[in-house]
């Protein structure tokens, strides 16, 4: 096997200029060699291209092959999908655009496939960050999937694991990604959990919404992972929280 797999990260953004920067640097620092980057913009107008621009003759200048478009989508996992499709490294990895990796994810993610190619799903720590505060440090076994998604900033696929499998359905708005890593341990995808941080990650973005939450309810109702009396019981328990809160 090559020691050193061509590692695709895509990342999706629009109107991300205050954020994206970081994550253009984090790809920058790897201390991995051999990876592909691709950028899907969803058309900004806030100076996100600018700095797409600006970040390409750094990439190249680090060896990195370096692919970018912007145009209209149908959704963030619209984006996604393109981005995938984009690819042509063995595993990829996802890191949105108010996100980043540690400088040593990528070596990480190789060392692991390198050792054992045989997963589907590689990921490990996330670092989650609450008003720019260090808020906790969590890895979760895929098993816990029937209640609730695992860290996907730090998920690489593999390129088959996409084909064999599919991609990300654009019917889900916030849970697309909880379906797909869903759909792949119901056919026995196989997941590797890494005990090391690969990435970092900011609340606040659209996954807190109360309609992303709404949505994994009835996701998790809709793959028969809870009753139908306990969906209808959270459902308005969660209505009842958020208006409490407001």
């Amino acid at each position: 096997m090559n020691q050193q797999p061509l590692i695709s990260v895509v990342t999706v953004c629009y109107n991300s200029k205050s954020t994206i920067e970081n994550t253009f640097v984090s790809i920058l620092n790897q201390t991995y060699s051999n990876i592909e980057y691709i950028v899907i913009d969803g058309e900004s107008n806030d100076g996100t291209l600018d700095l797409i621009k600006a970040y390409e003759a750094k990439f190249i200048e680090r060896n990195i092959s370096f692919k970018w478009m912007s145009e209209p989508d149908k959704g963030i996992y619209d984006a996604m999908n393109k981005g995938i499709k984009m690819t042509t490294g063995e595993i990829i990895g996802i890191i949105n655009s108010d996100d980043y990796y540690e400088n040593d994810a990528l070596q990480i993610i190789a060392n692991s496939y390198v050792d054992n190619n045989s997963y589907d799903v590689y990921h490990g720590l996330l670092k989650f960050y609450n008003s720019g505060n260090l808020s906790m440090i969590r890895g979760t076994d895929s098993s816990i999937l029937p209640k609730h998604m695992i860290e996907h900033p730090t998920c690489f696929l593999k390129r088959t694991t996409y084909e064999k499998y599919g991609y990300f359905n654009c019917k889900y708005k916030y849970v697309a990604d909880y379906e797909l890593l869903c759909r792949i341990q119901k056919n026995k995808g196989k997941f590797k959990l890494i005990d090391e941080v690969i990435a970092n990650f900011y609340d606040g973005g659209a996954g807190d919404s109360l309609e992303s939450v709404i949505e994994a309810l009835k996701f998790r109702y809709e793959y028969g992972f809870i009753k139908k009396y306990f969906y209808v019981i959270s459902y308005w328990k969660i209505k009842l929280s958020r208006m409490i809160k407001s």
